[in-house]
């Protein structure tokens, strides 16, 4: 399928800031950040709804020592689907989040993709979605086998996590065959953008970026508040906010 995205480009931290800003001024748009570039915008899921279905199942059963959120219920199949989502599940979800530098984060850490590639660096995806195709939690009367198109979704902001994270969901459904939204032909008025990060003067930007976002107390350790999150956030973050400085260590991160 032809793709249908527009491209842009930024070099730091204000120039991809000031696009998603300018583009959010005007309507809704919704962002995801992606470490590499190149990488489609594509669900890595499952293929059929029947597989879906013994993954989730599987999930929940052997969840059952750690008790979801009370907001849960047994029967709820799309809040466990996203609760899955979010503790990496394979589903038909993609992440999305209606706040920027939370998708600039992703688009430039090394903690989930463990990459500081020197070529390639990330993107920012901006989307924006007519009213049909944008569901809030009431809309949800269906279940997903149900759902024919893909759709973004805006759930409730039943864990910590995605609260923090200012999560949204694009649901894929069986019927789309997992094709990318960046290979997807356009429905209407609907509009995607990629935001590719780019080298100025032959320079990485990805630490200096990471290194401002988390001055504005976007890190790990707040978009991922639990322990593994704080632990990751001290072993790969840490020094490069400069709090080593702070208590005499040197900053090998930024040599």
């Amino acid at each position: 399928m032809a793709q249908y995205y527009e491209r842009l480009t930024a070099t730091d931290l204000e120039s991809a800031l000031k696009i998603c800003l300018e583009l959010r001024e005007h309507d809704y748009w919704s962002f995801r950040g992606q470490r590499i570039a190149s990488w489609h915008l594509g669900v890595h899921g499952i293929d059929r709804f029947n597989e879906l279905d013994n993954y989730l199942q599987q999930f929940k059963r052997r969840c059952m020592e750690f008790p979801p959120p009370q907001h849960i219920e047994e029967s709820d199949m799309w809040r466990w689907l996203f609760f899955a989502q979010h503790h990496r599940l394979k589903t038909r979800l993609l992440d999305w989040t209606k706040d920027p530098l939370v998708a600039i984060y992703f688009a430039v850490e090394n903690i989930l993709s463990r990459k500081d590639d020197e070529s390639d660096f990330g993107a920012i995806w901006a989307l924006h979605v007519n009213r049909q195709h944008f569901k809030n939690p009431e809309d949800l009367l269906r279940t997903p086998e149900d759902i024919r198109e893909w759709v973004l979704i805006n759930p409730p902001p039943f864990t910590i996590r995605l609260a923090r994270q200012s999560g949204l969901f694009a649901y894929s459904p069986a019927e789309s065959q997992l094709v990318p939204l960046d290979q997807m032909p356009r429905r209407g008025d609907e509009r995607l953008i990629k935001i590719e990060i780019v080298a100025k003067n032959s320079k990485n930007p990805t630490v200096s970026i990471r290194r401002q976002l988390g001055i504005l107390n976007v890190h790990h350790a707040s978009l991922f508040p639990d322990p593994n999150g704080i632990a990751h956030f001290i072993n790969q973050e840490w020094s490069i906010l400069g709090y080593d400085e702070h208590l005499g260590l040197k900053d090998r991160n930024l040599e």
